[in-house]
């Protein structure tokens, strides 16, 4: 009687643990947060689109909290498109730098995981050429970045 090889076997069993890892790594790698200047470049190329819904859905929950979803996309087509009269804009983000701490609002809700970057919006409008430079801050939030913008005023 013929004894049959254990290589079989044992190729099968290491190719099933480099695949297990291999979709490991690969699971981890999907659930990696987006860096924070892709978070701020997609939300602003959002709002270049008036895809004010997808912007929204990139808002950390405390201004999502501030503005909800409807009001938001209201508002946003109401001001920019309607009262503007503005179909389309530019924008550009400056370099993205760490920040220690990040106080929200006056209440003092504050953020230490934070980046920020100055964003200007170039309009050809009713009213002419205008620039609107808004810093947007972003923070890990269940470790993704969420843009935030500054109400400690």
């Amino acid at each position: 009687m013929r004894r049959k090889s254990p290589v079989p076997l044992l190729i099968g069993a290491v190719a099933a643990i480099l695949i297990v890892v291999a979709l490991f790594m690969f699971i981890g790698k999907s659930r990696e947060s987006h860096t924070p200047e892709e978070v701020i470049a997609a939300f602003y190329q959002y709002e270049q689109t008036g895809d004010f819904g997808n912007a929204w859905e990139l808002f950390h929950p405390e201004m999502q909290t501030k503005f909800p979803k409807s009001t938001y996309i209201q508002t946003k087509n109401h001001v920019f498109m309607g009262h503007m009269g503005v179909d389309e804009f530019k924008v550009k983000v400056g370099k993205v730098e760490k920040v220690d701490t990040f106080t929200f609002n006056q209440e003092g809700l504050t953020f230490k995981k934070v980046r920020k970057a100055d964003v200007d919006l170039f309009f050809d409008s009713q009213f002419g050429k205008l620039t609107i430079r808004q810093t947007c801050y972003v923070a890990l939030e269940e470790d993704e970045w969420k843009v935030l913008w500054d109400y400690h005023f």
